[in-house]
């Protein structure tokens, strides 16, 4: 078992060890390797200051190289990974492609947000560039939904990004050799590493049997998947480091099976890999993924993640129950599938999940039926939801044959709403009967007040998303 993470910077090889292994992402560029160009504003991945490039190893190769926050990653997550940042984008005698044309459209003010928009448009030209597919404004902006430009400089930002010529874009990896950085990693020895430092201790461990048997010794050990809101609390002073256990060695946990009755999904699956594998099973979940978070966020953060979090605001959850999805649960005890209706128990973030074990998998059937999903939120990217909604149905002779509704941001925990969902079943579409369903509703729900909305403006939402259902399926009853 190494001692170590080994990772690539911008091409060179680095041993992380000792304290350096619990570092920021952000404060190891910085502090340790000088690459100051890596700036950190929020430290929560809002931001997008310090946007970096990373490449993970896996099943014998490099991956693509995708954008994330650095500020909200550690260095032990990055083993067995390369890391390009803004300096490492130059080559040679020329810069990249997306930094000239900053320069082009003159797209720098203050200058401090620049490095972190750059790295976000060298992705997005890396992804257009090896799926073929051209630039458009709308991609930019989507592209860009995790960076923020603090002097109103986005016109010119935009332009950079739109002008930027594919022909003239090299592959990152080609760039790198990513040949020679996948040798290098094939012949370590261990997959499995453990650092510990200072009564802190990482645990990434090869195998699922590796992984078991450490939870089992270590019940209290915090277990990391995306580690995006893990990188925030610990920012924050909410938590300290201890012992972590993380599965970002184990290679099957990345992995989505797309099978004739469901979709699987590994704990390790990006919430971007699942944004893409949803699009025909799933578009309404799809779509809703799209503006869950940043790119950034998506490149790291995980369904299972999300699912474990238990928010009661988390935008995935409402889908998933409705969905009747299934959770595989392993411990030294072997394995046991829940239904994930099952798994959240009365109270606030309480599971169905003893302190040995950890959810390995999320299967979501493919059966029969519609989906309705709405969030509403402050802003339209990258924000907490105030409250969600998730429909499943049928519909047979313009009358409900089956119907499940969730909502999310009205209690302790997401919530389905069976009563108002028996009322439907087997009524006739019309708006004497959503009008009864958004009254039953507010009996249902117990919303509290916060900052992002009072109780009474959840429940005038959850009437009003109702409603909304109603018009939007009776609209297309009618086509």
């Amino acid at each position: 078992m190494r001692n170590f993470a080994l990772c690539y910077i911008n091409g060179r090889p680095h041993e992380i060890t000792g304290d350096q292994a619990f570092m920021t992402v952000a404060e190891y560029l910085r502090y340790e390797k000088g690459l100051t160009g890596t700036k950190v504003v929020c430290s929560e991945g809002d931001c997008g200051a310090c946007t970096i490039l990373v490449s993970r190893f896996s099943s014998g190769a490099m991956g693509e190289y995708k954008s994330i926050n650095s500020c909200i990653s550690f260095m032990y997550l990055l083993d067995r990974c390369h890391i390009v940042t803004v300096e490492g984008l130059k080559q040679e005698n020329h810069i990249h492609e997306a930094q000239q044309k900053m320069l082009d459209s003159h797209g720098a003010q203050c200058g401090f947000c620049t490095p972190g928009f750059i790295c976000a448009m060298a992705g997005m030209a890396e992804d257009l560039k090896i799926s073929g597919k051209p630039i458009t404004e709308q991609k930019v902006k989507n592209y860009l939904t995790g960076n923020l430009c603090r002097c109103t400089g986005y016109s010119p930002i935009i332009e950079a990004g739109k002008s930027i010529d594919l022909t003239k874009v090299k592959i990152l990896g080609n760039v790198f050799n990513d040949k020679n950085i996948a040798q290098t990693f094939t012949d370590l020895k261990d997959t499995s590493l453990l650092i510990e430092s200072k009564g802190r201790e990482a645990f990434l461990p090869g195998t699922l049997n590796e992984v078991v048997e450490y939870k089992t010794k270590n019940k209290k050990c915090s277990v990391t998947s995306g580690a995006t809101d893990l990188g925030v609390q610990l920012n924050k002073g909410h938590s300290v480091q201890g012992k972590i256990l993380s599965l970002n060695n184990l290679t099957e946990a990345y992995e989505i099976l797309d099978t004739e009755k469901a979709l699987e999904i590994g704990a390790k699956a990006s919430l971007t890999d699942i944004e893409k594998k949803c699009e025909k099973s799933f578009p309404e979940f799809s779509q809703m993924l799209h503006l869950f978070a940043s790119p950034q966020i998506k490149n790291k953060g995980t369904l299972v993640g999300n699912i474990v979090n238990a928010s009661p605001i988390a935008d995935t959850i409402p889908f998933l129950m409705v969905a009747g999805a299934e959770l595989d649960i392993v411990s030294d005890s072997g394995k046991r599938t829940v239904d994930i209706n099952d798994f959240y128990q009365p109270g606030y973030k309480k599971l169905d999940l003893k302190d040995d074990e950890l959810v390995s998998k999320v299967s979501i059937p493919k059966t029969s039926g519609q989906f309705k999903l709405y969030k509403v939120s402050v802003r339209k990217d990258l924000d907490i939801s105030t409250v969600t909604f998730a429909a499943k149905y049928e519909i047979e002779n313009n009358k409900f044959k089956s119907i499940d509704i969730a909502f999310g941001g009205v209690g302790p925990k997401v919530l389905k709403v069976s009563g108002v969902s028996n009322t439907a079943l087997g009524q006739t579409l019309s708006a004497d009967l959503f009008s009864k369903l958004a009254d039953d509703v507010i009996s249902e729900v117990t919303p509290m007040s916060d900052h992002r909305g009072s109780k009474e403006f959840r429940f005038k939402l959850c009437q009003n998303l109702l409603l909304k259902f109603g018009k939007e399926i009776m609209n297309k009853a009618l086509v």
